[in-house]
């Protein structure tokens, strides 16, 4: 039997780590960033804590709708956030399945800047995490994008 499969992302982000963990838990940052490819974010609400949900829908450049939900189990600001994430929508290889999502976050060399690894585990199966894994650097580069508008202010969360 082979090995589970696991992804492992890291990346560093043009901003610090609790902006970064905000553009996690904040809707009007997700609706920003939180979808692969030319997909665009038409739904996010967050209910940041351990136990809360979390749920985004998306639209494909077809019409097509996607959703994620999951369940906080860690929350820990500015450092690290564990959530389920379960896909519901037409691609059948991930459809209904729960994954585990960690993401860690520290301070970069860099001042202001912060080291992101995201890791995602409990795959049914190693086609589903090549699914994702094309998705994950698609988001990254949208959340990289809107940390370096935010520096313009037009990436923040309105308060």
């Amino acid at each position: 039997m082979s090995e589970p499969a696991r992804l492992v992302f890291k990346r560093t982000i043009p901003a610090s780590p609790e902006e970064v963990f905000e553009a996690w838990t904040d809707p009007e940052l997700i609706r920003q960033w939180l979808a692969p490819g030319e997909n665009a974010v038409i739904e996010a609400r967050t209910d940041p804590r351990v136990g809360g949900a979390l749920h985004i829908r998306s639209i494909s450049p077809d019409g097509t709708i996607h959703t994620i939900n999951g369940i906080f189990r860690e929350f820990e600001p500015g450092k690290r956030l564990a959530l389920t994430w379960t896909y519901s929508g037409p691609i059948e290889l991930i459809c209904e399945m729960a994954t585990l999502l960690q993401i860690d976050l520290t301070a970069a060399a860099s001042d202001g800047e912060t080291a992101m690894t995201l890791t995602q585990t409990e795959f049914a199966t190693s086609e589903a995490a090549a699914i994702y894994s094309e998705g994950w650097p698609t988001c990254f580069d949208k959340l990289q994008d809107c940390a370096d508008r935010a520096k313009n202010d037009h990436c923040h969360s309105e308060q």
